[in-house]
């Protein structure tokens, strides 16, 4: 366990001081603390967030014979960098004794899941059922989950924060369309939306993250949640001034807005804070569980990006067609995975497997410490894959094959050391089945299938057919 008074400052002062922010999406199955870990060996300065847990989850695991279990769903990822424990919950009192026990971890926020659709259960009873009254349920959970951290004596720096949609909707038939009014769009979404987080900052929620869809609440699976309703960023834009423009008598949404949705490249991410330079940080999801290995780039772009070193790159418009701008735009913000890169990601990958070993070994088992790797191996292969199939011109400022394939060597390598594959010949081929079955079949194909989610996402954001943001 982690005690709160010891945290590491430096993801903190990151978080807080000005720069704007990157963060990886709570995903279930996915960013539990093993890949929290594997990333943060990439990237200093993103955000982090915890898988979603249930109130009632973490008070079974602290009435467990055992302390361990508790630690392994509480802890941290690592002791350095900024992370976020997400709960969900709608009954202040259990979500309130889950906070207690969550404080001591160190995190540096506990954020209230007000935006998952919950299909199975036609909204249960979390997530974005809590948006459902305009507010003032989800209002009564955070000020309790703020006692407690007064209370408690939780870290002066935990924050409480809240993340939600721009909207429900009961049905896809509910779903506003894209050519809605403005007058539609302004008393269905905007003004619930910014009545809703009004109410949660006066409860003491200091930020919060919007996913620029509806939530459609029964007949529509999770991942068509995630594409289906037609992206609305402009919502978000707009919460960014209700705060500079409100006089002091007018509730006030909370002071950090964080948009989610449609963010599937550092060019997406840019386009967004060029569009609203007030915003505070984008959150993506899928994209890095298809790409793990872009977060060597995270801390880069977000030194570009809260310099004017983003408006001289993206004024730079000429006469030519909105394509051709939106090309040389994504342009400026690829990073090619070159050898530099490949050092630091097979490096990552070692210090990794190395601090995993212990873990796996006290834990009895290394199939959840291999997840990370096979993603990182998967992001590897598509790489090189594209790599090899383009000719020499257009790899000119891409991704080096050479590059990749060493990088690829390296992890398979830390990876067989971290499962125990024996030395000799066809190694990295007995390290990847090795890797297949620690994962799991069902793991594997959800790995493979929101893989494949997430590059079909990217390509109706590239191509503006959801309603991008450029």
């Amino acid at each position: 366990m982690r005690v709160a008074s010891v945290r590491a400052s430096a993801g903190g002062a990151v978080a807080s001081g000005g720069r704007r922010e990157f963060h990886v999406a709570p995903m279930r199955d996915y960013t539990d603390r093993h890949l929290r870990r594997f990333t943060r060996l990439l990237s200093r300065e993103a955000v982090l967030w915890s898988e979603m847990e249930k109130p009632r989850a973490i008070l079974k695991a602290a009435d467990a014979s055992s302390s361990s279990k508790l630690d392994r769903l509480l802890r941290r990822g690592s002791d350095e960098g900024y992370e976020v424990f997400q709960i969900g919950g709608n009954d202040p009192a259990t979500v309130a004794e889950a906070t207690r026990l969550v404080l001591p971890y160190g995190y540096d926020e506990l954020n209230l899941n007000c935006g998952c659709p919950a299909v199975a259960s036609g909204g249960g009873d979390y997530g974005a059922s809590l948006m459902r009254d305009g507010g003032d349920d989800a209002a009564r959970v955070v000020e309790a989950m703020v006692r407690q951290v007064t209370k408690h004596g939780g870290d002066a720096h935990t924050k409480i924060s809240v993340k939600c949609r721009v909207g429900i909707a009961e049905t896809l038939g509910d779903v506003l369309s894209k050519d809605a009014s403005a007058e539609e769009v302004r008393e269905r979404l905007a003004e619930p939306l910014a009545s809703f987080l009004a109410k949660c900052a006066d409860a003491g929620a200091s930020s919060a993250v919007v996913h620029c869809r509806q939530a459609v609440m029964s007949g529509l699976s999770p991942s068509k949640n995630r594409g289906v309703p037609p992206l609305r960023p402009e919502l978000v834009f707009e919460l960014c001034s209700v705060n500079a423009n409100a006089s002091s008598k007018d509730h006030r949404v909370p002071s950090k807005v964080i948009l989610n949705g449609g963010v599937s490249s550092f060019a997406d991410a840019a386009r967004i804070f060029r569009r609203c330079p007030n915003l505070a940080g984008a959150q993506a999801g899928r994209w890095p569980l298809l790409r793990p290995f872009d977060a060597l780039h995270v801390d880069a772009f977000l030194a570009m990006t809260s310099s004017d070193e983003l408006e001289c790159l993206l004024e730079s418009r000429t006469s030519a067609s909105l394509a051709s701008h939106r090309s040389a735009e994504t342009e400026r913000f690829e990073f090619p995975f070159d050898r530099r890169a490949a050092a630091r990601a097979a490096a990552a990958a070692e210090t990794y497997a190395i601090r995993s070993a212990a873990e796996s070994r006290r834990d009895a088992g290394a199939g959840a410490a291999a997840r990370p790797l096979a993603l990182a191996i998967a992001d590897l292969d598509d790489r090189l894959e594209a790599s090899r199939a383009s000719d020499h011109r257009e790899r000119e400022g891409r991704d080096d094959p050479d590059a990749l394939a060493g990088a690829l060597d390296g992890v398979l390598g830390v990876c067989g050391d971290l499962l125990g594959v024996d030395g000799g010949t066809d190694r990295a081929k007995r390290t990847r089945k090795a890797l297949a079955k620690a994962v799991g079949k069902k793991v594997g194909g959800k790995q493979r299938g929101t893989r494949a989610e997430a590059a079909e996402a990217a390509g109706r954001v590239a191509s503006g057919r959801c309603g991008g943001v450029g």
